[in-house]
């Protein structure tokens, strides 16, 4: 994913449009009772609910799985855009803001697939009376010819609002969905598919058992499947952040050989400063300017032992005898 190298009236206009699409559908969620707004195709649909989750996940859970765009589980059960790829990424205070472009699968063979490119921006906030909330808005945003095959459509709202409630499982719930599928798709089709959408979030508790199985069956690291015969392929939960590891995707923990923690969270957790770099060092050869006789470098025992000259020449280490009392032959 890369920043948004775009005019600035652009990255304001992004901007603006994730912020105050995402305050009115939490206004929206927070009225008891109020009424959908009705478009010209009536392709508009709401749903509230009381979500229990049971022993499936938490709020935390819930959020986890929202965030996650190309989740499969996620995607299957209707929460997400079925196939989405990242354009753009934009930072803002309290928001995650990302610009993508998605295919909407046909629901018949027939049929075409749908796409968009829409600017999806999560958030999570906390109510006056203390109350954990996260909200999640996608709207369509024009950038160009992207659709190649597809037929393009128009989400003009797509909202999910999660609310905690006293209860750890139980999750108050809001869904709007506004999508236009073109003019061509027959209005029983069309509501189907929105249909499919908005009532989501019932499947919310279904989608979090899928994640976590799919989640277990693979490393979460490599992606890779265990195989009962490689002993580096089993998992073991990392004591950290306590998913699923590999043999190759962790260490073990010092002095334990039973804790794990992955290299992800190994990483995060250093704060130990790399030391400097050592300067580039250079043999006795390399620093000597006197030219040598031969190409070969001379070799750095040899140079500190004192047995050759810069010119490679043998000298004595030792000073001459004096022979000149010897008498001549």
């Amino acid at each position: 994913m890369t920043p948004l190298s775009s005019s600035t009236e652009a990255r304001a206009e992004i901007l603006a449009a994730a912020a105050n699409g995402l305050d009115n559908l939490i206004l929206w969620s927070s009225l008891a009772g109020a009424a959908t707004p009705k478009a010209a195709n009536d392709t508009v649909e709401a749903c509230r609910l009381e979500l229990d989750l049971g022993a499936d996940g938490t709020f935390d859970d819930a959020v986890r799985l929202y965030k996650l765009p190309n989740d499969p589980a996620a995607a299957l059960h209707g929460l997400h855009v079925d196939k989405s790829q990242p354009l753009y990424q934009l930072q803002a205070d309290g928001m995650n803001i990302s610009l993508r472009w998605g295919i909407f699968k046909a629901p018949f063979p027939f049929m075409r697939d749908r796409c968009a490119t829409y600017i999806e921006c999560t958030k999570e906030f906390t109510e006056a009376s203390g109350r954990r909330g996260f909200a999640r808005y996608l709207r369509s945003h024009a950038t160009g010819g992207l659709h190649g095959s597809n037929v393009p459509v128009d989400i003009r709202s797509w909202g999910v609002v999660l609310l905690e409630t006293a209860s750890p499982s139980v999750l108050h719930v809001s869904s709007r969905v506004d999508i236009d599928w073109s003019s061509h798709t027959p209005t029983w089709v069309a509501t189907m598919m929105t249909s499919r959408r908005a009532q989501s979030v019932k499947q919310l508790p279904s989608a979090l058992r899928l994640a976590k199985k799919l989640t277990q069956a693979r490393c979460a690291i490599c992606l890779n499947k265990p195989f009962f015969l490689s002993r580096e392929s089993q998992l073991a939960p990392c004591c950290d952040c306590a998913r699923p590891v590999c043999c190759n995707c962790r260490a073990l923990g010092a002095g334990d050989g039973q804790a794990t923690s992955c290299w992800a969270c190994v990483s995060a957790k250093a704060k130990v400063k790399r030391p400097a770099p050592r300067p580039h060092s250079k043999s006795i050869a390399m620093l000597d300017k006197t030219p040598q006789t031969c190409r070969r470098k001379t070799p750095v025992t040899t140079a500190t032992s004192g047995l050759y000259t810069p010119q490679n020449h043998r000298r004595q280490k030792e000073p001459p005898l004096d022979l000149s009392y010897l008498p001549p032959l």
